[in-house]
């Protein structure tokens, strides 16, 4: 007897994957990383208006270094990147933060995610989440 196919948001959940769930999941990844984006940049915004013109030695927020970057900042650093800094400037990870996220593969999206704990109405298809 044939396992009945499983629908979900109106797609037939196919293996291998269909255009659709690849459209699908493609429209969420983008939705995904624009929430993470707006996180951060929401993070960096409050870390920047705590800090004071410029630092003992002159620099400004962005060139301080990392470990005066805010809790926020870390928690979304470490769950994209999986590791930490310790020499580099704000703006350096930053940086490194965002081409990470640009270049996200889908199932790591779907662990972002979990981890940082976003509520979508729609989740992936295809995925065991």
């Amino acid at each position: 007897m044939k396992k009945e196919a499983k629908v979900e948001y109106g797609i037939t959940i196919t293996k291998p994957w269909s255009k659709e769930m690849y459209d699908h999941n493609d429209t969420l990844a983008e939705l995904v990383k624009d929430t993470v984006l707006n996180m951060w940049n929401e993070a960096y915004k409050a870390a920047k208006a705590e800090f004071v013109d410029e630092d003992e030695l002159g620099n400004e927020f962005g060139d301080m270094q990392w470990d005066g970057a805010s809790g926020e900042m870390i928690k979304i650093q470490k769950a994209i990147t999986y590791y930490s800094f310790s020499n580099q400037s704000i703006d350096e990870v930053t940086e490194e933060v965002e081409s990470e996220l640009e270049d996200m593969s889908t199932y790591r999206l779907v662990e972002l995610v979990e981890e940082l704990e976003i509520e979508l109405e729609k989740r992936f298809i295809g995925f065991n989440n």
